[in-house]
């Protein structure tokens, strides 16, 4: 959704009313974004706190050409990377210990374990997708958005996004299969790692 004039004259003055609003307004969509994109190796709440120390650094900048929406996730997009690339020189230096086993399906049949063990599934199988098939998996199928909206988001042409998408899906489903889970269809099993547009 657009600011309206006033809304972004608010904010890009610091008015710190405006700026509560705004991080009230858009504060689960970057967490989910951090979930989603980050993966098991960062810290998702430490992800959505730098993006928005880094907006609120950058708000009196913003002019409103692009949906708020749009330029958080391009900050997120970065902050991501960066964590993701930290994350990846401590375990190869071994300053971690690597992600948590999953949760053996013989642990009893109840339902939260259940569900819990599914997302951790659905979340290592989008960590085995290249950055770019992960960014417009969890745009397009998890967040229901269309492709030209993705595409302005990405910076990327409407057609570089279906075949991005294209790839991605068949890269999630065997990355699922290999993890031994056959009966979800790929936005389905996106959808289990929870989060709201």
């Amino acid at each position: 959704m657009a600011l309206s004039p006033e809304e972004l004259s608010a904010l890009t003055s610091g008015d710190p009313m405006a700026l509560d609003q705004f991080y009230r307004q858009h504060a689960r969509r970057v967490l989910g974004w951090a979930i989603r994109l980050g993966g098991p190796a960062v810290d998702p709440e430490d992800i959505a706190h730098e993006v928005f120390a880094i907006a609120f650094r950058k708000i009196s900048g913003f002019r409103g050409e692009a949906q708020p929406s749009t330029w958080l996730f391009v900050i997120t997009r970065n902050v991501v990377s960066n964590a993701r690339r930290r994350a990846a020189i401590r375990r190869f230096v071994g300053l971690e210990n690597g992600m948590d086993e999953l949760p053996s399906p013989l642990e009893g049949v109840d339902e939260n374990m259940e569900q819990r063990r599914r997302r951790r599934q659905v979340q290592l199988a989008l960590e085995k997708l290249k950055t770019s098939q992960r960014e417009v998996l969890v745009l397009m199928d998890l967040e229901g958005r269309t492709a030209p909206e993705a595409a302005l988001m990405l910076g990327v042409p409407a057609g570089t996004v279906y075949s991005r998408l294209h790839y991605a899906r068949r890269a999630f489903k065997s990355a699922l299969q290999r993890n031994g889970v056959t009966s979800w269809d790929t936005s389905g099993a996106v959808a289990d790692v929870g989060g709201a547009r």
